[in-house]
């Protein structure tokens, strides 16, 4: 049977998504299978994901919204006339009638209790909080009168969505629906119905890899959130299997673009050199232990349309009374020091501009501390690479300093392991009190290890390589900060409207190169890219260990440059040093 597949794509103009979306599509059509290639004409206009990104608030001047839907316009009319896709918009199926119904619809939903709205048996109230509690750093979900006359817009355009899609899923009948992004509220509505329906979903999104984050995708079934776990459960066929020297050195262009601490996505800075522990008022004497929250607004997000588990059952249910717990036990031990590092997206940071709620919260908590535990504050301006430099033992929430610390050799506890999007193992798992401290004092006496390294650059080639579709031959897009005369000229005239566009149209392959794999996972309902493996070359584990250490001294040189004091002994730089000699 021809399978028929439905890409509901309303978002163009975002076009480092829309892109390689659309080649998606071409690779998908080329199989054989029945394409459909649904957009927006405008339908989303009071609000949607493109203002958002181009920094419109939803109180912005109708003017820039509107100029914001006719570029996205311009974006879809250069895809479909370039790749020739059939289709049509959403909104060209809605009537004034389907209006005056979402109209009613919204007036039926309550502010103090929007995650009840449901709509046809789709969880519509839930669905459409995802964005609004991420761009508004939420640690819950109950809305003031502001709050909800700013969020009615988004939850219009959700019921918008769904009865859309309730009409084209109907005619079109798809055996497949894909979608960048399913957990954006508009799209979400899409996958719930695709699931109602027994129609397979998946999810596209730009790879994890930060050196290479728009040159590789992400494929898989539900969405992201969902893909990840997937991910984690699949550890246990990877786990022994040593990596290849290009697997490793693509784990390292991650690693050293995050350690540049540039990146929008990289939310620590690059390492100071700074000593912090005078600072803090810490002895040479004392053993010093890290704990490093992580952010609540995309947990929270992420918890409240049903992506994952609270904490109510974890060890410490929230993190604030992990944080006292550990304050009680480290009181009557003067040798050893906690530093709290509170994690930059709780305030205003390079990528985000608004302060949480769960920092205040923890502003109020984090008071009357003995002389043996500090805050580290984001306005501190200290790296999480510059706390790696001394840090004995690291305490982790759910953070991806857990995995970035293994890389580094750090020991790693962690106490919610269903919360990781990333294998717990190659952290130490603690799910009780007496666990915990036993791991605590276990990992004093092992404060650095090469096989833990091991362990986490494993983990990161099925993350980064494995599970993961390469679409540079079609599209290429530095994310980097240019550092030539050329770079800056490049980048100026791609800034220049539809010049990026018509570079990558005109340049595009006849066909990509990994796109028989991509298509392949759609057509088969696979789980993801890792379902679809890609030929690689099998080593040995002394190879491996070899290929590391050559990659550390990459590492070396992006933390510590040319530096040729001598290091203190026990440092991080010291135990990189002796190892990638």
């Amino acid at each position: 049977m021809t399978e028929r597949v439905l890409f509901f794509s309303p978002h163009a103009g975002i076009w480092v998504h829309a892109f390689p979306e659309a080649l998606v599509v071409d690779a998908v059509r080329r199989t054989g299978a029945d394409v459909t290639w649904i957009t927006c004409g405008g339908g989303f206009g009071d609000y949607c994901v493109v203002m958002s990104a181009r920094s419109l608030r939803e109180d912005s001047e109708a003017s820039a919204k509107q100029a914001t839907c006719a570029a996205c316009m311009v974006n879809r009319d250069l895809i479909r006339r370039d790749f020739g896709f059939a289709g049509y918009d959403f909104d060209s199926v809605l009537t004034p009638a389907d209006e005056t119904r979402i109209a009613a619809l919204v007036a039926q939903a309550r502010p103090d209790d929007v995650t009840s709205f449901v709509v046809d048996g789709v969880r519509v109230g839930q669905l459409a909080l995802y964005e609004y509690l991420i761009a508004h750093k939420r640690a819950h979900g109950t809305l003031d009168a502001a709050e909800w006359m700013a969020f009615q817009p988004r939850l219009a355009n959700v019921v918008r969505s769904l009865l859309a899609a309730q009409r084209i899923i109907d005619s079109e009948r798809p055996t497949r629906l894909v979608m960048y992004n399913t957990l954006y509220s508009v799209n979400a509505v899409w996958r719930a119905l695709g699931d109602q329906r027994g129609i397979p979903v998946f999810v596209l999104h730009a790879g994890p890899n930060l050196a290479r984050r728009l040159q590789t995708l992400l494929l898989a079934r539900d969405s992201t959130t969902k893909a990840g776990y997937r991910l984690v459960a699949a550890w246990a066929d990877h786990a022994r299997r040593p990596a290849n020297a290009a697997e490793l050195a693509t784990v390292t262009d991650h690693f050293v673009e995050v350690l540049r601490g540039r990146n929008v996505f990289a939310y620590s800075g690059a390492r100071t050199g700074t000593d912090w522990r005078a600072r803090f008022g810490i002895r040479r004497d004392q053993r010093i232990l890290v704990a490093t929250l992580s952010s609540y607004d995309e947990y929270v997000a992420a918890r409240a349309v049903g992506e994952q588990p609270d904490e109510s059952s974890l060890l410490f249910p929230t993190q604030i009374e992990w944080i006292r717990a550990l304050v009680r036990w480290i009181r009557d031990r003067p040798d050893r020091f906690l530093l709290i590092r509170v994690h930059p997206r709780e305030l205003p940071n390079k990528r985000e501009g608004r302060r949480s709620q769960h920092a205040e919260q923890l502003e109020a908590a984090l008071v009357d501390l003995p002389p043996n535990v500090r805050v580290n504050w984001p306005s501190d301006d200290i790296s999480l690479y510059d706390l790696a430099e001394h840090a004995d033992v690291v305490l982790n929430a759910w953070s991806s300093a857990g995995k970035e610390m293994a890389l580094l050799g750090r020991p790693v506890i962690v106490y919610c392991p269903s919360l990781l999007m990333y294998a717990p193992a190659i952290n130490e798992v603690a799910e009780t009190w007496d666990a915990y401290v036993t791991a605590i004092e276990t990992a004093l006496t092992e404060p650095w290890s090469f096989e833990r390294i091991r362990k986490a650059y494993r983990w990161c080639a099925v993350e980064y390589v494995r599970a993961i579709a390469d679409i540079g031959d079609a599209f290429h897009v530095s994310e980097a900060r240019a550092t030539t005369f050329a770079a800056r000229v490049r980048g100026a005239l791609f800034a220049l409207p539809r010049v990026r566009q018509a570079h990558d149209l005109l340049r595009r392959p006849r066909e990509l190169v990994e796109g028989a794999r991509i298509a392949s996972v759609i057509a088969d309902a696979r789980g993801s890219l890792l379902d679809a493996p890609r030929p690689r070359d099998e080593v040995t584990e002394a190879a491996e260990t070899a290929a590391i250490r050559r990659e550390l001294g990459r590492v070396y040189q992006a933390l510590y440059g040319d530096a040729r004091d001598v290091p203190d002994p026990g440092s991080l730089r010291a135990y990189l040093y002796d190892v990638s000699r």
